[in-house]
């Protein structure tokens, strides 16, 4: 008997490996799918802008778009994450206090940028702030609660399928410039926003000061605005500098040379977990492979599609209008950049996972003096290409410092890449 009962809990506990390995393989096709749902409908929604209301009406939105997107770092405040770390812990009697704490600075940065901002475009989209990353927050409730599925049908599909067909009624029955882009935008984000709400408003309750999460979330804030200040800088500088229809060119020049990052995103969405388990059971070697295995396919991989966006770069650019091939030269140096940033594998999260994330903040906030500085010498003589070579140079630099400190870090030799098969 005591043989069987030995046999059965070894039985329950394979059983227990096999569905939470299925469970884990599920969880990252939801999110992979989710991604590639979302990737796709935006540019869906691009294209109608391009297309129907030029580049100049598109750059407006651009422009305020990002104004908006660098300050929403500010106003989440790394509190996503921090959610994710102690819902697991705390379950939900800090949320509250984090969706409070949230609102309130979203105020305060509004109020002291309407102060210095003067484009009316920018001004209107300000709430957005607020909004945007409130969902962020949700996100991260959704994540901590392991039903990525949920959030992703809702902001990747039902929210801009809702944006695109507003934006076509709107077109044809209500304005011709960028009033329907925007009024599209926020009907779409509250829908979603009411969504999140109605789905988690059972972990809602009193409001529980809690400093401790603040602290936690306050490094990882810091972090995330360097990084996105790194990949808006251009967009705001050709703002500041050029014209809206450079702006609206610039952009679309970024979302195609972005295609590139879905597979850097895949490899990182796989393998992220991965990687820290192998460290941490002391699996250096198997680790190793892992990357160098990777980072070949990745590289093979990205020469393929760069070649493509670049050899093609003209017919793909027309596609969204006549006025966005002079977008060419910018895309073809936005491609090499995104080349060097994925052919050199995940370094950052190779980093990240065996506990030196440090590495990346000072490599990020060097990156961003550089990439500012650049951008302010190269925009107003070259324009669009100016910022795209700043882009370029700040991604090579960014990511072949990641790789020269992954090959330190972990023992390896460029002629390892040439051995792994």
């Amino acid at each position: 008997m005591k043989g069987l009962g030995a046999n059965g809990r070894g039985e329950t506990l394979v059983i227990k490996k096999i569905l939470y390995k299925n469970d884990f393989i599920i969880k990252l096709l939801q999110s992979f799918f989710g991604k590639v749902s979302y990737t796709l409908l935006t540019m869906v929604f691009t294209f109608l802008c391009t297309r129907l209301f030029g580049a100049e009406e598109f750059g407006k939105y651009t422009f305020g778009y990002t104004v908006v997107i660098l300050f929403m770092i500010l106003a989440k405040a790394g509190l996503d994450n921090g959610l994710i770390f102690n819902i697991p812990k705390n379950g939900s009697k800090q949320i509250s206090f984090v969706f409070l704490f949230n609102f309130l600075l979203s105020i305060i940065i509004m109020v002291i940028l309407l102060l210095f901002i003067s484009d009316p475009i920018t001004i209107i989209l300000l709430p957005l702030i607020w909004m945007l990353s409130m969902e962020q927050l949700f996100f991260g409730i959704y994540r901590a609660s392991n039903n990525i599925k949920g959030f992703y049908i809702i902001n990747g599909f039902w929210s801009l399928l809702l944006r695109i067909s507003l934006l076509l009624i709107f077109y044809y029955f209500l304005s011709k410039n960028v009033a329907s882009i925007v009024l599209a935008v926020y009907i779409s984000v509250t829908f979603s926003i009411l969504l999140y709400f109605y789905q988690n408003k059972s972990k809602f309750h009193k409001i529980y000061v809690d400093k401790d999460i603040l602290k936690y979330s306050a490094p990882l804030m810091f972090s995330s605005f360097i990084g996105i200040l790194i990949d808006k800088t251009d967009i705001l500088m050709i703002g500041y500098f050029s014209t809206n229809t450079s702006v609206g060119i610039y952009q679309v020049t970024v979302q195609v040379s972005n295609l590139l990052l879905m597979c850097l995103i895949i490899f990182n969405t796989v393998f992220a977990p991965k990687i820290s388990t192998l460290y941490h059971l002391g699996k250096l070697e198997k680790l190793k492979t892992i990357y160098l295995k990777s980072t070949k396919y990745l590289f093979f991989t990205g020469m393929l599609l760069s070649l493509f966006l670049i050899l093609f770069r003209e017919e793909i650019l027309v596609v969204f209008g006549r006025e966005f091939v002079e977008g060419g030269y910018a895309l073809t140096l936005r491609v090499i950049g995104q080349f060097i940033n994925i052919s050199v594998g995940g370094v950052w999260i190779m980093l990240a996972m065996t506990g030196k994330p440090i590495y990346q903040m000072y490599t990020n906030l060097i990156t961003c003096i550089l990439n500012i500085s650049l951008n302010l010498i190269l925009i107003p003589k070259y324009g669009i290409n100016g910022a795209a070579i700043a882009s370029m140079i700040s991604l090579i630099l960014m990511n072949l410092t990641g790789f020269v400190l992954v090959l330190k870090q972990f023992d390896i030799n460029i002629k390892d890449f040439m051995k792994i098969r």
